[in-house]
């Protein structure tokens, strides 16, 4: 339990070390026009902090708990580092943007294809009664055969998704194509969370 709450108190400090940062760099006159950048940052920070946690809630309850639960600390402390990193770094911008622009949105589309590059590097080693591998979330019972395949396919669809976005948003900088890639890089993230997170509530029934 104290370990549990040791690991918890650190995932809480990565997530909120960009909001100490920022707090100590206040610049009351530059934030003021980039107060929608840090309510995203700080919506998407909620996100990524609770998701995990329900997920390792959810693996908890597994027959398979103990091994499960060691994968998905790991996992909680990769993504919660790359989200701190990403929170440096767009404060960073913030606050030393001299001219005051917004920050372009294709940073946006780096940053999010480089999140599903990741994913789907380590999603492929997942065991897949895991939660994080996006398999089995509402029921104990698990048949291996039936989502294996699928892990797969998701595993390599993020992988692939996240190096092509990745060029993509680096090479291109005329706005609707940034607009169509982060259309495209939302459809994926949605079919890997939501679409799926359907189907599972479905087959638990």
């Amino acid at each position: 339990m104290k370990r549990s709450l040791m690991f918890e108190m650190l995932i809480i400090g990565i997530v909120l070390a960009p909001f100490a940062y920022l707090l100590a760099s206040w610049n009351h006159a530059i934030l003021d026009a980039q107060i929608r950048i840090l309510v995203l940052y700080g919506l998407a920070a909620l996100f990524f902090y609770f998701l995990p946690l329900v997920m390792q809630y959810l693996d908890s309850q597994k027959p398979n708990a103990d091994f499960l639960i060691r994968s998905d600390k790991r996992i909680r402390l990769i993504w919660s580092s790359y989200l701190s990193a990403l929170g440096f770094i767009l404060f960073y911008y913030v606050l030393h943007d001299s001219e005051g622009e917004s920050i372009p949105p294709r940073y946006l589309g780096v940053a999010l294809s480089l999140f599903l590059f990741a994913s789907g590097n380590f999603q492929s080693n997942l065991h897949p009664s895991s939660a994080f591998a996006g398999n089995n979330w509402f029921t104990k019972s698990f048949e291996e055969k039936n989502y294996r395949q699928l892990q797969r396919f998701t595993a390599r669809l993020f992988f692939w998704v996240g190096i092509a976005g990745t060029a993509f948003f680096l090479y291109f900088t005329e706005s609707k194509l940034v607009s169509w890639g982060l259309i495209f890089i939302g459809a994926v993230i949605f079919y890997g969370i939501v679409i799926r997170l359907i189907r599972n509530i479905a087959s638990s029934r």
